[in-house]
Parts: C-alpha cells; sequence; structure tokens
C-alpha cells in the first residue's frame, strides 16, 4: 500500500515537472514568434536563465521534496473562488502575454531600456528565485492554489522565511515581476508586470483573510509575523 502510494506520488511529480516545463518551453516559443527572430540578445539571457533555473529548482524539488511538487500537481475542488480568478490573470499573464510583448517590442522597436537595467534584471530575477523555493522547501502545504488544506493536516509555518513574511512566496513573484522588462529591456512589458503584482497583492489579501478566518493558529501568527510581502511596509 506504502509502495503503491510512493508510486503515485512519484508519478504526480513528474507530470507536474513535465507541464512546468512545457509552459516554459511555451513561454520562449511565444517570444520567438512575437519578435519574429532568433536573434535577439537580451532575450536569449533571459531564457538562459529561466531553464536553467527552473531546471536547477524542479531536481532539487523532485529528489527532496517530492511530496511537495505531487500536491502542487493536483486540482482541489476546495480552492476558493477568488483564487480561481487571480489564477486566470495571473497564469497567462506571467507565462505567456508578457513574452508576447517582451517580443513585440523587439519586432516593433518598442521604447527599449538600458542595457545597464540587464545587470540590475538578473540581481532581481536570482533573488526572486531564491525567495521562491526558500518557502517550497520550508512549507509542505504550498500548494498552487489556496484553500485550507484539511486533507493534509494543515498546520502554520513559522520557520525560515515565514519568520519575517507572512506570504513570502508571493514576494518573489513581485520581484520577478520587475525583473522581466529590465533583462528584455521592453518598456511595455512593464505593464503586464503591473498586471502581475496587482493580482498578486490582491491575492495575498484575500488568502490573509482566509487563513485568519479558517486555519487555527494563523491569528496568533499574524501578530508576531506582521508583514505580508513587503518588511515595513504591507
Amino acid at each position: 500500500m506504502m509502495k503503491s502510494k510512493n508510486e503515485q506520488m512519484r508519478k504526480q511529480a513528474e507530470k507536474y515537472v513535465v507541464v512546468m516545463m512545457i509552459q516554459r518551453i511555451l513561454g520562449l516559443s511565444c517570444f520567438i514568434l512575437s519578435a519574429g527572430t532568433l536573434f535577439n540578445v537580451r532575450g536569449w539571457i533571459y531564457f538562459f536563465i529561466y531553464f536553467i533555473t527552473s531546471i536547477i529548482v524542479l531536481t532539487v524539488m523532485f529528489n527532496n521534496h517530492i511530496e511537495t511538487l505531487s500536491e502542487r500537481g493536483k486540482k482541489h475542488n476546495n480552492t476558493k473562488n477568488w483564487d480561481k480568478i487571480c489564477l486566470a490573470i495571473y497564469v497567462p499573464s506571467a507565462f505567456y502575454i508578457i513574452y508576447i510583448i517582451a517580443g513585440l517590442s523587439v519586432r516593433f522597436n518598442w521604447p527599449v531600456l538600458s542595457t545597464i537595467f540587464i545587470h540590475i534584471g538578473i540581481i532581481l530575477y536570482i533573488m526572486s528565485t531564491i525567495l521562491g523555493v526558500w518557502p517550497i522547501i520550508e512549507n509542505k502545504h504550498f500548494e498552487s492554489t489556496a484553500r485550507i488544506q484539511d486533507d493534509r493536516n494543515q498546520n502554520v509555518i513559522t520557520t525560515g522565511p515565514y519568520k519575517l513574511l507572512r506570504h513570502p512566496g508571493y514576494s518573489s513573484i513581485i520581484i520577478w515581476a520587475f525583473s522581466v522588462p529590465m533583462i528584455f529591456g521592453s518598456l511595455y512589458t512593464c505593464i503586464v508586470s503591473v498586471i502581475i503584482v496587482v493580482t498578486i497583492i490582491i491575492r495575498t489579501y484575500f488568502e490573509d483573510c482566509m487563513l485568519k478566518k479558517e486555519l487555527s493558529g494563523y491569528m496568533e501568527y499574524t501578530k508576531k509575523v506582521k508583514y505580508r510581502l513587503m518588511p515595513f511596509i504591507w
């Protein structure tokens, strides 16, 4: 029985890894097709970092935290309706639309940010990757959708990045959203980044309210860790 459960978990994790890599390949395809060229240095810098970090993170998770990876690939009936709306905006924006706009910026020579922003963007991207994988490693309840995980005996996590922020995973997405226009140099890509950031802030607000009402011990936790996304601000 245990072996069967572990095999099922492994298959689910493998499926999730494949889906994540397909999303990234489609993102690259969106950029190339919209740019109309294969020869864009800033684009290749971004996607090189994008694929390398993705492979490293997914490999580490698969070898050391396969349960978390498996759960992130599942669909659940008790996902909150407001989260379904947020995801309907976030997923296409973050995985596809942002790269289409970056590609169109290349095709039509839209306003470009100075090359100095490439270095800043890469630093921010690396920061977002570290801050993004840390809570996933620390928190076995780090799923892809917002819900109360009664089926997994969900409890409040207070270690690692959760000592500083209540939603560090969302903080990492915001940092990433700022890094993308800088690396690509696409000024108009900032519009999509703003949409992503606003969506994440709204999602954070509703998820925090949900946890306060429905997760035992979370209200006490909020008194110790006051900030949701950014220290000393919110």
